[in-house]
């Protein structure tokens, strides 16, 4: 099969599955947001942040240094898997642990026993690494689509009926250990590996240092993707840590189920070609238009539909909400884009640019969220700070990206964007215009707004030649049938 219909088969498969996972986590959500309070989910969140932390460390970038590597055999694969297990068994039980010493630092005796549960979490999470990448490497990408989808709807119906019965944030606790149980079962049962207790370092040594490289851009980008859920939880508590992340996971939503779609098949798909760069920025390039055309409009349309969207999806104890989201919302079309500059890094084997921009990236996200909590005192200003931060992020890391590891013109990377950052001008004007009509209805409201984003997107599709052509030549088919 050629490069290209492997993208398309897996675009289309992972598409078909992060697509039906929208509506789902949607539905699931709205249900969610109105049987929990805001402070219930800032609880919770406040340990998600820990698992995640327990969860990168496990990892050590084994992931996508097996599915970059084209040179492991199946005695690496064992190995990689044990070493794995052991990994993720020294930190759930360290997690475990500390659960005491987290209670004591948010002053909050109930995280002892939420951080004690998810440790089940990192250890189930830790023991899928090696499995989920095999299925990835091999271009899994239908089954990965039916996995994700089934777990995510029992998941999700479990938590539901746990809310309804008085569980209160256990429902979301028990909800988590089911997708990492499920999960792991699952990919397991697709990629059977046996475990061995004759370790070879010369397996850890062929993707060690790839995995070095991602393990430490993975650090670096997990505190500056988590400094606010940390900083927040502990100097304004639970309940507006509840609004803020609510918020960041609705503003996540288009980015992850964009970018997810086509990066986890960029990756393995772009890694056959390693060695040669101009077809890897090429095939980017593409990309990066598609995405661009995508995310700079959707980012105007979710800022001026921010009232309707929390309105509608969680109802009217989230209006604090509001305020965050609409500036979280401008920095969609930048995190469209920039989510998959990590997946060409790796394909590139340069993993050692992505940890030097990770670096950077993180000091821009971390200087900006203390610059809203400790000097500004105000969660609003939290999301400017994160809002610069992504603008500064995004011109350090394309640079180095284009110029250095593809070594392409970083200007030709830079047209890619008039187009799309001028009809996401042209909708903005359109919609400020708009709302001084006064539609009471937030569903008539939040349709009406919908309506002219997709027409004016529509009208930056065509705007390319390209895409003309390629419209023109669907019609005549059509019609000489």
């Amino acid at each position: 099969m050629s490069t290209k219909k492997k993208m398309i088969w897996g675009v289309f498969y992972t598409a078909i599955s992060k697509y039906s996972s929208i509506l789902i986590s949607i539905g699931i959500g709205a249900i969610l947001s109105r049987l929990l309070s805001p402070t219930e989910f800032g609880i919770v969140a406040i340990v998600i942040i820990f698992i995640t932390f327990f969860n990168m460390l496990s990892d050590f970038g084994f992931g996508p240094a097996i599915i970059q590597n084209q040179n492991l055999n199946d005695k690496d694969i064992k190995s990689l898997f044990s070493l794995s297990l052991i990994f993720g068994s020294v930190f759930a039980l360290l997690f475990f642990l500390l659960a005491p010493m987290i209670a004591d630092f948010y002053s909050n005796q109930q995280l002892i026993n939420i951080s004690r549960l998810l440790s089940i979490c990192v250890l189930f999470y830790s023991f899928s690494i090696v499995p989920k990448a095999l299925c990835t490497k091999k271009l899994l990408f239908k089954k990965i689509a039916v996995i994700s989808l089934l777990i995510q709807l029992f998941s999700g119906g479990m938590a539901v009926f746990f809310a309804l019965n008085g569980y209160s944030y256990y429902s979301l606790i028990y909800k988590s250990i089911l997708d990492a149980f499920l999960s792991f079962l699952s990919f397991f049962i697709l990629v059977p590996i046996k475990v061995t207790f004759n370790i070879k370092l010369s397996s850890l040594k062929k993707i060690l240092k790839f995995s070095v490289y991602q393990f430490m851009f993975n650090f670096i980008n997990y505190f500056s993707r988590n400094a606010d859920n940390l900083l927040i939880g502990r100097y304004f508590g639970a309940s507006p840590l509840g609004y803020y992340n609510k918020s960041y996971q609705l503003m996540l939503m288009p980015v992850q189920n964009l970018t997810h779609v086509i990066t986890p098949v960029l990756f393995p798909v772009l890694s056959e070609f390693q060695n040669d760069k101009s077809k890897i920025f090429s095939s980017y390039c593409r990309v990066v238009q598609l995405l661009a055309i995508i995310g700079f409009p959707l980012s105007v349309f979710l800022f001026f539909s921010a009232s309707d969207l929390i309105n509608i999806l969680f109802g009217l104890q989230w209006q604090q909400s509001i305020p965050i989201f609409k500036v979280l919302s401008l920095t969609v079309g930048i995190q469209v884009v920039l989510s998959s500059s990590g997946s060409i890094f790796q394909a590139a084997n340069r993993t050692d640019l992505l940890f030097f921009t990770g670096v950077l990236h993180s000091i821009f996200m971390v200087s900006g969220i203390c610059f809203g909590i400790f000097y500004m005192k105000d969660m609003i200003y939290v999301c400017y700070g994160l809002l610069m931060a992504f603008i500064l992020g995004f011109l350090n890391i394309f640079i180095v990206l284009v110029k250095i590891a593809l070594k392409s013109s970083f200007a030709i990377f830079m047209k890619l964007f008039i187009k799309p950052v001028f009809f996401a001008i042209l909708l903005a004007v359109i919609l400020c215009f708009n709302s001084n009509l006064i539609i009471e209805n937030i569903f008539y409201s939040l349709i009406e707004k919908f309506a002219i984003s997709c027409l004016v997107l529509s009208l930056c599709w065509i705007s390319y030649p390209s895409n003309r052509i390629l419209l023109i030549t669907r019609f005549r088919k059509i019609g000489s049938k």
